[in-house]
């Protein structure tokens, strides 16, 4: 709460709401507190949103700007569906609605998007951070700042000298030491050289401070929430870990067939990512299917509802209080009949997780196994998208925080199994998490 307070007092002063264009479009309006430098229209990647770029938003209102960071459609708190013309409509009469002489920044998509429409109508300045490869042949625009970092996809690395070709004499690019594709949205230094660049004050950023309470807020909210549900040791067996890893394997394998012909959840309306969630229920399926484990009824109805009790905890506190800071994490009314729909769908899998894995002696061949098969179903997933689905390929975009989120979840579940000495209870608070997680994140459509 200490933490929580004085990240609160570093915040700008801010109002949000929602634009009065076509498509409605909503907003956190950042204020600077003096006579404004230039105003600035902010512009998140694919599956992001206006929170994911609250830091650099923040940031440009630090250094003297007045910012309005937008959530595309599909996106966030958006109420429309996303198609790409649509955001570009969006990004087109926001800009309109700002009036003449606004700044833009957009990230990956955002940045992408802001670049077609470069080719067609005039800009004052734009800062294009990571922007994925368009094929263009010129830029309208009296100064162009173009950056990515080193690290970031080849395709998008490559594109950087023929975006700054394209927009020369007016432009202006950066490669970022050991930058990926978010970097230029999230590390303070590279924050800094961009509300530099525009003309701000870039050493009144106050990026790192804000980062580094918000870790503090997320390990202590972590902390207490594992003092809540103190637990013993999960009974354990012995299992030969090859055969547990052919059985996920073959569980991959069934679902990749079965997506190539058919997505059971189609009907969600997750761009791309509710073929994730086909595959994690059809894999899950496999490996129930596989294991032959009957089912014994829900017993006593305590460890469910501590289990939804900390999944609640989970959401609410890390998620909401802290994590909102940086990533989208509240259920517009498009989103909530999808919760419940995405967690159902996990269980399957988090069951099989708890009575094949979690019990397997000793403890750390079990934590092994675990971060084994995270990958191997990240792997099938992608390799799926990549070949046999390749209108999914956008998910080796968010890959990596697919990973950082199952190897969360995993940990976090074993304290509620140890604490509540359930499987299926276990199970219930990793999809409730999963759920709540996926709805608020993936983009509607």
């Amino acid at each position: 709460m200490l933490a929580w307070t004085l990240s609160s007092a570093l915040e700008p002063e801010r109002d949000s709401g929602v634009l009065p264009i076509d498509p409605p479009t909503p907003y956190i309006h950042y204020f600077c507190g003096d006579l404004p430098r230039g105003r600035v229209l902010v512009v998140h990647g694919l599956d992001g949103s206006k929170e994911v770029t609250r830091l650099i938003s923040a940031a440009l209102a630090d250094g003297g700007f007045e910012v309005y960071d937008i959530d595309l459609p599909g996106h966030g708190d958006s109420p429309a569906k996303f198609r790409t013309d649509l955001a570009q409509r969006a990004i087109h009469n926001a800009k309109a609605f700002l009036a003449d002489g606004t700044i833009v920044l957009g990230h990956s998509l955002g940045a992408s998007l802001l670049l077609d429409l470069a080719a067609t109508e005039p800009f004052s300045t734009m800062v294009l951070l990571s922007p994925p490869p368009i094929s263009i042949a010129q830029i309208h625009a009296d100064r162009v700042l173009i950056a990515t970092g080193e690290m970031d996809i080849p395709r998008i690395r490559e594109f950087l000298p023929v975006a700054a070709d394209i927009g020369n004499p007016n432009t202006e690019s950066w490669t970022l030491p050991w930058g990926g594709h978010s970097a230029p949205i999230f590390n303070p230094a590279f924050i800094g050289r961009v509300v530099h660049w525009l003309g701000g004050d870039g050493a009144k950023t106050r990026t790192t401070a804000r980062l580094l309470l918000i870790a503090v807020m997320f390990a202590a909210a972590i902390g207490f929430g594992v003092l809540l549900v103190p637990g013993g040791e999960v009974q354990r067996v012995s299992a030969p870990v090859a055969a547990m890893l052919v059985r996920y394997v073959a569980a991959s394998v069934v679902a990749l067939l079965v997506l190539r012909f058919v997505n059971p959840l189609h009907w969600l309306r997750l761009f791309s990512t509710d073929y994730v969630i086909s595959f994690l229920l059809l894999a899950g399926l496999a490996l129930i299917a596989g294991r032959g484990f009957t089912w014994r009824g829900p017993g006593k109805a305590a460890p469910y509802i501590r289990a939804t009790a900390a999944a609640l905890f989970v959401i609410a506190v890390p998620g909401v209080l802290v994590c909102s800071r940086v990533l989208h994490m509240s259920l517009s009314d498009g989103r909530w009949w999808r919760f419940p729909c995405i967690t159902l769908a996990g269980l399957p899998l988090f069951i099989s997780d708890e009575w094949i894995i979690r019990r397997i002696h000793p403890r750390w061949k079990s934590e092994a196994l675990a971060l084994l098969t995270r990958g191997l179903l990240l792997a099938f997933i992608l390799t799926g998208a990549l070949t046999l689905n390749r209108e999914n390929a956008f998910l080796v975009m968010i890959a990596p925080l697919l990973v950082i989120f199952w190897m969360a979840l995993w940990f976090a579940t074993g304290v509620i199994h140890r604490h509540t000495q359930s499987p299926i209870a276990a199970a219930l608070f990793a999809a409730l998490v999963q759920g709540w997680a996926f709805a608020a994140w993936f983009i509607t459509i």
